[in-house]
């Protein structure tokens, strides 16, 4: 198993003696969020975020200027073309904002990318393909702030433009009559790293906004009405869920959770979901896939279909095919995988040190980015897999590790690209064939002028110390106030010391469950992903450890779900 260096912050006793004292804490709560930056005065919100709390949607620049426009297109009822993307953060929030124009008067259409015929992104040939003559008013969601040209384009047909993005913008931004993205300057911080969803959702609240303040309309519009999709959204797009984004996935789950829509509904049921507290961790492993599916396969316009349909009778079928899409997805991914490995085990291709290039000659698109996640999480590299287009061309995805922006990086090759766009941690790439081996090498360098220290050993942050004594109801209790979990803010992780297995076994194929126990005799279950009872050191233990309610057969029992572990050193003393 990986070894990691287990990082602790330096948090000051009193702190946390603050927070259990201010907000009734116990002490692995208050340590979990000392070690996080909060204070007896931050927390408050932290713990109990209001929707009250967001903030006044025209602190995103462009918005007012774009509400004011869609207004316009409602008083001349002009018809309004919304380009997404194939993800689920491009397509929850096409749906979104289509429902917010339709619940006001404004007719709409959305269109989404083909990711095999059109790419990514909106460009020249999905603004033709579109068929935009039909229509005045082009609004963008989870795209376009890079698409300069598409934007150009869009203009020449007559259309007036929208972008709304949340992607790093270029040098050049698009001529549109309102450019909505937080990357760009002055942005306040609490919203920097909205998800395209999230950008989707501060356009919708300055519509209903600008209506309500100026006689236009937008009373009858309830927004929570709609956090299900922001909730589906943001989580599925992997940005931090802090400051705005944790307050409206805190409140998007429990509507999600209701399974108004009848598409959300019935994917629920496809994915054996039928618990009435969904959590961030089943959008993220169960929800978010199967929506992903059709559009890494070719066409999400199925996923779109179901969060649009209005009856379970046209839910079910729909659910039922995209369940059968997820499948296919798997065993392609599992395919690209095995070859990418086999690829990197190869004496004959030139190897490099700080990043991972693999390049298949028929790996299916739709795979390539979640490969690339795979493969970055297994070596702890940064991470290119490319297949080839149709035109013979080169494209695929990018995926970065703690440490490293791999944006910054392409930046700083992007001569050697034909487009490249994204986050520090995702990417789209294209580039011409004979410049394969090239980039391969200007990209290792450039990762290794700009990783960090995190970036070159694997580190795993822990909230602190504690004994298993502590983990007693009233933490479990209190540990539901730190949800929703997610990139940014992850599970409360603590180092337990000393400890020893009451006993061990194996779980299924890979996986080993038991009971540690302290000195005193009190113990806990715990269960080991990938690692086999065999593979334990010798007791005792010093681990890294999840404290998490598990629910299996209808029943929830406290377990740790250890991270990782090393042999004690030496016996120490510690709080049991």
């Amino acid at each position: 198993m990986e070894l990691y260096k287990w990082v602790q912050p330096e948090v000051d006793d009193h702190a946390v003696s603050d927070l259990q004292v201010s907000h009734d804490l116990c002490r692995p709560l208050a340590l979990a969020l000392a070690s996080r930056g909060l204070t007896a005065e931050t927390a408050a919100d932290f713990l109990r975020p209001s929707l009250q709390s967001l903030s006044d949607p025209y602190s995103l620049k462009g918005t007012e200027i774009a509400a004011e426009r869609l207004w316009r297109a409602a008083r001349d009822r002009e018809r309004v073309l919304i380009h997404g993307d194939y993800d689920t953060d491009g397509i929850t929030a096409a749906v979104l904002l289509s429902a917010v124009l339709s619940e006001n008067g404004i007719s709409s259409d959305i269109f989404l990318p083909h990711r095999i015929d059109d790419g990514y992104g909106m460009t020249v040939d999905s603004i033709d393909k579109a068929n935009c003559s039909d229509y005045s008013l082009l609004v963008t969601v989870d795209c376009g702030i890079n698409s300069v040209e598409a934007v150009a384009a869009a203009r020449e047909r007559g259309l007036e433009v929208i972008v709304t993005d949340h992607h790093e913008p270029g040098d050049l931004l698009p001529d549109a009559c309102a450019v909505i993205d937080p990357k760009l300057p002055a942005t306040p911080e609490e919203i920097i790293d909205l998800a395209g969803v999230g950008v989707a959702f501060k356009l919708c609240h300055a519509f209903l906004k600008f209506g309500r303040e100026h006689g236009l309309g937008g009373h009858e519009t309830d927004l929570r009405e709609h956090l299900d999709l922001v909730a589906l959204g943001t989580v599925a797009d992997i940005v931090p869920l802090l400051h705005e984004n944790r307050i409206l996935v805190r409140h998007g789950l429990p509507i999600l959770s209701q399974q108004k829509k009848p598409g959300i509904r019935a994917l629920c049921e496809s994915a054996r979901l039928n618990r009435e507290n969904l959590s961030a961790v089943d959008i993220a492993f169960r929800l978010a896939p199967r929506i992903n599916a059709p559009g890494r396969m070719g066409d999400p316009a199925l996923s779109m279909a179901l969060l649009t349909a209005t009856s379970m009778v046209d839910a079910g079928p729909l659910a039922d095919a995209i369940e059968q899409t997820n499948l296919r997805r798997r065993e392609l991914e599992n395919q690209v995988v095995a070859l990418a490995e086999a690829q990197l085990r190869s004496p004959r291709l030139p190897r490099l040190e700080a990043s991972i290039v693999v390049c298949g000659e028929d790996w299916h698109a739709g795979v390539l980015g979640i490969v690339a996640a795979r493969l970055s999480r297994i070596h702890h590299l940064p991470t290119v897999v490319l297949g080839r287009e149709t035109n013979g061309a080169l494209a695929g995805s990018v995926r970065g590790v703690p440490g490293v922006n791999v944006v910054e990086a392409l930046h700083a090759i992007g001569h050697l690209l034909e487009r490249y766009g994204g986050h520090a941690m995702a990417a789209g790439v294209s580039l011409q064939q004979d410049r394969l081996a090239d980039f391969a090498q200007a990209f290792d360098l450039a990762v290794k002028r700009l990783r960090t220290a995190q970036a070159q050993a694997p580190q795993l942050p822990i909230d602190g110390e504690i004994g298993i004594s502590e983990l007693n109801d009233r933490f479990f209790e209190q540990r539901r106030w730190l949800e929703p979990f997610g990139h940014g803010h992850a599970e409360p992780r603590f180092l337990c010391r000393n400890l020893s297995p009451g006993w061990v076994a194996r779980a299924g194929r890979e996986h080993s469950r038991g009971v540690l126990e302290n000195r005193d005799g009190q113990s806990l279950g715990f269960v080991a992903f990938q690692r086999l009872p065999e593979s334990f050191p010798e007791p005792p233990w010093d681990l890294v450890v999840k404290p998490q309610l598990n629910t299996y057969n209808e029943k929830t029992r406290p377990q740790l779900e250890i991270v990782d572990l090393r042999a004690s050193i030496a016996p120490r003393q510690r709080p049991s």
